[in-house]
């Protein structure tokens, strides 16, 4: 049985387009490999963090929706923690649907 998840990354704020290009197709190709596709994809942009993480006071947002079995959420996990461009990212399950646009698109910093 599949169900929709949600993952938001906060990504260094740094990176060159091609790291974020690599990063991305890193993401993409991980998914790929599990046989599972993104539903839906949000950039969220650059925003200032409440705290600093690993001496960053802003960082890069990405998110995307997918449909997935319950072991993958794990598997994304592991993948993301040893990611040295990620410097935060949660995972959880949604209740939306798949295609379905946040109220944070449209938000400023």
């Amino acid at each position: 049985m599949t169900n929709i998840y949600e993952t938001t990354i906060i990504v260094k704020p740094d990176l060159a387009n091609d790291q974020m290009k690599n990063l991305n197709t890193s993401i993409e190709q991980f998914f790929n490999d599990n046989a599972v596709s993104i539903g839906y994809k949000e950039d969220w942009g650059i925003k200032n963090l409440k705290f600093s993480i690993n001496k960053y006071s802003k960082g890069s947002f990405k998110f995307m929706r997918f449909n997935a079995s319950s072991e993958f959420p794990k598997k994304l996990d592991g993948f993301l923690k040893f990611n040295t461009d990620c410097l935060r990212f949660l995972t959880t399950k949604s209740r939306d649907v798949i295609d379905q646009a946040t109220p944070q698109i449209n938000k400023d910093n």
